[in-house]
């Protein structure tokens, strides 16, 4: 399966799964090693997030790792809300995948900290694809995207692991995505003359309000292509997260763990898919009632309250649907008035 259908997938109409309790899953597996990021790209919530910054216990992620596999699923990504290079075990983790039998090992990076030590030894352990996320392809409007100038850092990387598989014969994916904004979206073909030689594939998403924590990407930061209206989402019947405390939640990009379902360090991973608050929430996507849910935002293009499904592992925050961080972002670039 190629990245493009993969990503097709994650939105397309599975009606065979919708249930209150869907199979287990045999891929959509991501595990966050890390909620620290050392970069702040504009679309993403994590620039405002309060959430402790925290890393995996070792010990719980290997045995959700035993469980999921236990259970059926053949396919593991070690990222979610953080940058998974920031974490040196990083190698031993795929490892460790590997050796259980996973037969999909990858991850998503803006690369910037991919640097070839560090690239080589993950690419070493197994990995089976790497995905370096490239929000703009050229140097000025990187920097203004990612809030950081490391455009010709992360080019080198991408070229070292593209010469690293050749030169070392292992048969690893590489691909680039670009999540295209109202600044970004005619550039395309840049994208392709800066990368086209340097990776497999180069996918497209247009930026939306992901996990319901990024309202302010419907007035401020939507591509002008973009029309839709209602944004279908398989997550609950067909996807796993296991954040950094060691929580299942529902989405990937839960910045607040305000989509908890399951504590990970109290049940199994069983009882938590199947568990009655992963249920409620079907429930509640079959019905298209999402109300008081911060997916309501997200589905159905909205701005409405939500509270957290367990309010005990979320983390208060009064801004985290205050468009002040991007807006102030826009004003200082010169694209916006004050």
């Amino acid at each position: 399966m190629t990245l493009e259908e993969r990503v097709r997938l994650k939105k397309a109409d599975r009606s065979e799964l919708y249930s209150l309790e869907p199979p287990f899953p045999y891929s959509n597996f991501l595990i966050e090693v890390s909620n620290a990021c050392n970069h702040a790209c504009i679309f993403c919530a994590h620039q405002k997030m309060k959430r402790k910054i925290g890393r995996i216990d070792e010990g719980l992620m290997y045995d959700v790792l035993q469980q999921a596999y236990d259970l059926g699923t053949r396919e593991v990504g070690f990222y979610a809300t953080g940058e998974p290079f920031l974490i040196n075990e990083l190698p031993q983790y795929v490892k460790k995948a590997k050796d259980i039998g996973y037969t999909y090992v990858y991850l998503t990076s803006n690369g910037s900290l991919a640097t070839p030590e560090k690239a080589k030894k993950v690419l070493d352990s197994g990995l089976d694809s790497i995905k370096f996320s490239i929000n703009a392809p050229e140097r000025e409007m990187y920097a203004f995207i990612h809030g950081k100038d490391d455009f010709d850092t992360v080019v080198e990387n991408l070229k070292f692991i593209h010469s690293y598989r050749k030169e070392s014969g292992l048969n690893y994916k590489i691909f680039v995505t670009g999540i295209l904004t109202k600044y970004t979206e005619k550039m395309k073909d840049k994208y392709q003359e800066v990368f086209g030689g340097l990776t497999d594939e180069i996918v497209f998403k247009t930026v939306y309000n992901q996990g319901g924590y990024m309202p302010e990407i419907e007035t401020l930061l939507k591509c002008e292509c973009d029309d839709e209206q209602y944004r279908r989402c398989n997550l609950p019947f067909d996807a796993i997260c296991v954040t950094c405390e060691g929580y299942l939640s529902v989405e990937n990009a839960d910045f607040e763990n305000m989509l908890i379902v399951a504590d990970l360090n109290k049940v199994s991973l069983h009882d938590g898919w199947y568990g009655e608050k992963m249920k409620q929430l079907r429930q509640a996507f079959l019905d298209d009632k999402l109300e008081g849910t911060i997916c309501d935002g997200c589905v159905h293009h909205c701005l409405k309250p939500a509270k957290p499904l367990m309010p005990e592992y979320a983390t208060e925050n009064d801004e985290i649907f205050s468009d002040r961080f991007v807006r102030e972002r826009l004003i200082k670039a010169g694209y916006l008035k004050e």
